[in-house]
């Protein structure tokens, strides 16, 4: 089978100089290789202009907790002005215009790239929950999003969760309307942080019981709405990277397990189709672990998903392709892709390119080597 090279997306500021430049930065690194899409971020920081720009909307929001944006602990909060009604183009990401440039920077490479003919364009699609969570209670997120502070400020979670349907619709309509003028040229991978963490920290405090079932819910029920719609869908968990460190530290793939599992049965039930998954191995600065028992957790993953193995790092081409080996050996199957564990914007020039050509090249490990790394 073969692995595609898959990039989460994201370079270095210094290296994002045009969507035309970012394309061919990935086309170029890709070797010829065969990858899932050609990312072309928008916002190197995610959505820290999203976040910034609902200041527009003085008459709608207004800044409850302020915050600079200068770790996980400063993150600012909206509330929604007395008597305000929330509506959709208040949330919006207002991309459309935005995403038809990129792709038109992808149809010009095409043309002077013929091994691209194919290609499509990969779009970065916060999920709804993590844009009203960081909307509305930005405040409550730390480094280990600890509880007491989500508890003290728990109406704004409350918020955040009542308001979900409107952020839902504002990112379907965008969606909707990008995929009548472009859908055959578009990817998008869906991010949902939020989803995962919130998995890893049920993990840590032995509930993942009675929390599984509900974050599981909201990204199953997302995703069969853009299946819907048409959208050609990756699905990419992620454990914060933000300056290059992570909210949690998983002690092992157990969280995205759970996760995956309950999202299935959900999935199922709709007859939607399982998309291809990014599961993060690294975070933050660490590389992705060396013991086996981190990985082990993929044996009862069901088997339908297309797994894409975030192992790379930067710093060591063979730990790099041994980490996808024991990835593999859990999963008793091949990867459908291999990828870094985020996004390369947090990363110098430098590592980016040996990040890219680490992912190229444990695509092509065989069998033979793979079990040779695990000796």
């Amino acid at each position: 089978m073969t692995r595609y090279a898959h990039f989460v997306g994201s370079l270095p500021a210094n290296l994002m100089t045009g969507d035309r430049a970012v394309l061919q930065w990935f086309a170029e690194h890709s070797e010829g290789r065969p990858v899932t899409a050609v990312p072309c971020d928008l916002d190197p920081d995610w959505i820290l202009e999203y976040l910034r720009t609902r200041q527009k909307y003085t008459d709608i929001f207004e800044v409850v907790h302020s915050g600079e944006y200068t770790d996980y602990s400063d993150f600012p909060s909206y509330g929604l002005r007395s008597g305000r009604t929330l509506e959709p183009q208040h949330v919006s990401m207002d991309r459309v215009e935005r995403i038809g440039e990129v792709v038109s920077a992808l149809e010009s490479l095409r043309r002077d790239r013929p091994e691209l003919a194919e290609a499509k364009v990969q779009i970065s699609q916060p999920n709804p929950l993590d844009l009203a969570l960081f909307v509305f209670a930005g405040a409550a997120v730390s480094a280990g999003l600890p509880v007491g502070k989500a508890v003290r400020r728990s109406t704004l979670v409350v918020d955040a969760i009542r308001h979900l349907p409107v952020f839902t619709e504002a990112v379907l309509q965008e969606m909707t309307e990008v995929i009548d003028r472009h859908g055959d040229h578009v990817v998008w991978q869906l991010e949902s942080p939020i989803a995962l963490l919130s998995m890893v920290k049920a993990d840590q405090l032995h509930a993942q019981w009675s929390l599984a079932w509900l974050v599981a819910r909201q990204l199953a029920g997302f995703l069969g709405r853009m299946h819907e719609i048409g959208a050609e869908t990756i699905v990419h968990l992620c454990y914060g990277d933000y300056q290059h460190k992570s909210l949690l530290s998983p002690r092992t793939l157990a969280p995205a397990v759970k996760l995956l599992n309950q999202t299935a049965q959900l999935l199922s039930k709709q007859g939607a189709p399982l998309p291809p998954v990014h599961i993060p191995c690294a975070y933050g600065t660490e590389p992705a672990p060396l013991d086996p028992r981190f990985y082990a957790p993929l044996r009862k993953l069901n088997p339908e998903w297309r797994l894409i193995a975030g192992v790379v790092s930067p710093d060591s081409a063979e730990d790099s392709a041994r980490a996808l080996a024991l990835f593999e050996k859990a999963a008793t199957r091949t990867a459908y892709g291999v990828a870094t564990a985020c996004g390369l914007g947090r990363c110098s020039v430098d590592s980016a390119q040996k990040a890219a050509a680490t992912t190229v090249a444990i695509t092509d490990t065989d069998d033979m080597h793979r079990e040779s790394l695990l000796e």
